[in-house]
C-alpha cells in the first residue's frame, strides 16, 4: 500500500514538472541587446516588456544640431521608430509627416509623432567620438561616444523562452 501511494505521489510530482517546463517552453522574454560589431562585446543588455521605449541622440552630421529617435518594442518583438524630434531642416533631416504621421512644432523642436516605422533588426548604428551619440532607456542614460568612440554597433531584440531565459540567467 505504501509503495502505491509512493508512487502515485512521484508520478504526481513528474506530472507537475512536465506541466511546469511546458508552461515554460510558451512563455517568451525579450532581451535589448546593444554591441559592438564585429567583436560583440556586450555594451548594454536588459531584459525588456513589449511597449518598452528607448531613444538614440546624436548630432546630425550636416546639420549639426541634435536629434532625438524614439523606439518602442512592439508585441510580436519588433523594433518601433515611434517619434523623431530635431531642431531644423536641412539635408536628411525629416521634412514631412507621412499617412497617420504628424509634424508639429513644440518645445522648440519640430517632432514627428504616431510613426509607426518597423525597423529591421539588426540594426547596425554607427557612432562617432564626436556626434554625442546617447542612448537612454529609463532613468539610464549611456554616452556612446564617450565610452566607445568610433566603433560600430549592432542593436538587436532577442526572443527568449523562459527556459532559454532562466538558463541564461545561471549560466
Amino acid at each position: 500500500m505504501k509503495n502505491r501511494l509512493y508512487l502515485y505521489l512521484l508520478f504526481f510530482v513528474l506530472l507537475l514538472v512536465i506541466i511546469f517546463f511546458i508552461f515554460l517552453a510558451n512563455d517568451f522574454y525579450y532581451n535589448l541587446v546593444i554591441k559592438t560589431f564585429p567583436e560583440e562585446k556586450i555594451i548594454f543588455q536588459k531584459r525588456i516588456s513589449s511597449e518598452k521605449k528607448f531613444a538614440l541622440v546624436y548630432i546630425h552630421s550636416v546639420a549639426q544640431t541634435p536629434v532625438w529617435e524614439f523606439f518602442k518594442i512592439d508585441n510580436e518583438g519588433n523594433l518601433i521608430l515611434y517619434e523623431t524630434h530635431f531642431h531644423d531642416h536641412g539635408a536628411g533631416l525629416p521634412y514631412a509627416a507621412f499617412g497617420e504621421e504628424v509634424f508639429v512644432r513644440e518645445e522648440n523642436r519640430f517632432k514627428i509623432k504616431n510613426m509607426h516605422r518597423e525597423v529591421e533588426l539588426p540594426l547596425y548604428y554607427r557612432i562617432y567620438e564626436d556626434r554625442g551619440n546617447v542612448f537612454i532607456f529609463e532613468s539610464q542614460e549611456i554616452n556612446l561616444s564617450e565610452n566607445i568612440g568610433d566603433a560600430l554597433l549592432t542593436l538587436d531584440i532577442q526572443r527568449l523562452s523562459a527556459i532559454d531565459y532562466f538558463l541564461k540567467s545561471i549560466i
